[in-house]
């Protein structure tokens, strides 16, 4: 059994592939016009953090405004469990977040959800923004690698996420089941404590917890290469608003690889960068600049098989509501996607 949407997406899609050569085309109508044309409001929902800087850039320099559109950016909530109901009910017109057994669960249950493309991923050479951090105890006591964790404890903030696949996925690379290991959950400013006291062997973060944790004697970072290449992080939108707002999509999506491009142009070494990340991350400008993350993603189109992947992988966790698979290119409008890579750009 296949599960699909009702909520027309598919239409939208079917409209925006009337041609590659019209998407082209009216790139440059749809930046020129966002000044003259309502401007589309949105609330977008995203973690305080490295990741999120392009947004942060793209609202504060002006490029959303640029672009025709009402941007406010809301970093309070961080949990899949909070913000996925706000973007049901509309609260939220989009959020960036992982995918998972809750996100998964609610795509399900219609068309309240849309998947609108890969805000970051695990690049496929050079430094991971996230990490698996080995406790130093352990370190000392002589663990040389992820094999090493076998019969111990992993500390985690939430359990079904991507975290968890990337647990999963990392151990499994090294001849370790997730059987072999003991998740413990942890509250967010726990997790440095108990590497500190080794009270868990190793635990899962993103940047810059992994380097600000070394420096600090708590842990040495383990970067796993399972997922490399893969997306971590997506833009899931309101049913309604991907619906009605094609155009808005498309503009949002160009605004912020315009940010991101910056970032990685040598964002991480300019003043005015730095100061406007810290402002929204309250991570003090000399730690961003000496973690310099790439932001932009290699493909803003989301990798589909991984999230097939972790569909399979939660269903054996039993913590899915429903049976069958679902069809994620049913919630996917490649077209917005290609749209939005001619008008930034490519």
């Amino acid at each position: 059994m296949k599960i699909r949407s009702t909520a027309g997406f598919g239409s939208v899609t079917s409209l925006l592939r009337l041609g590659v050569v019209l998407a082209v085309a009216l790139t440059v109508a749809l930046w020129a016009g966002a000044a003259q044309a309502q401007r589309v409001k949105l609330v977008l929902s995203v973690a305080p953090t490295m990741l999120s800087a392009p947004h942060f850039v793209a609202k504060d320099k002006g490029y959303y405004d640029a672009a025709g559109l009402d941007v406010s950016i809301d970093t309070t909530l961080s949990n899949m469990s909070d913000t996925l109901p706000l973007l049901a009910t509309g609260d939220y017109s989009l959020v960036a977040t992982s995918a998972g057994a809750s996100v998964f669960n609610a795509m399900q249950r219609g068309g309240l959800i849309r998947l609108l493309a890969t805000q970051s991923e695990v690049p496929a050479t050079g430094h991971s923004p996230v990490q698996i951090m080995v406790s130093a105890k352990e370190v000392a006591a002589g663990l040389t690698s992820l094999a090493g964790l076998k019969g111990k404890k992993i500390g985690i903030i939430g359990r079904a996420g991507y975290s968890e696949y990337d647990i999963f996925a990392s151990l499994r690379a090294v001849g370790v089941a997730m059987s072999d290991v003991e998740l413990v959950l942890l509250g967010r400013n726990d997790m440095g404590p108990a590497l500190a006291n080794g009270s868990v062997a190793a635990g899962w973060g993103t940047e810059p917890l992994p380097t600000l944790f070394e420096r600090q004697g708590f842990s040495k970072s383990f970067q796993s290469d399972a997922l490399k290449g893969r997306g971590f992080t997506y833009f899931f939108a309101n049913g309604d608003f991907a619906t009605k707002n094609p155009e808005a999509s498309v503009k949002f999506l160009a605004a912020f690889l315009k940010g991101a491009r910056e970032i990685d142009a040598g964002g991480w070494s300019n003043p005015e960068i730095l100061g406007i990340v810290a402002k929204y991350t309250k991570i003090a400008p000399e730690v961003l600049s000496s973690i310099p993350i790439h932001v932009t993603p290699d493909s803003l189109a989301p990798d589909l098989k991984l999230a097939t992947e972790m569909e399979d992988y939660y269903r054996g966790q039993n913590v899915l509501t429903y049976q069958g698979k679902i069809d994620f290119n049913a919630f996917y409008s490649q077209a917005i996607v290609d749209q939005a890579l001619a008008l930034a750009g490519r």
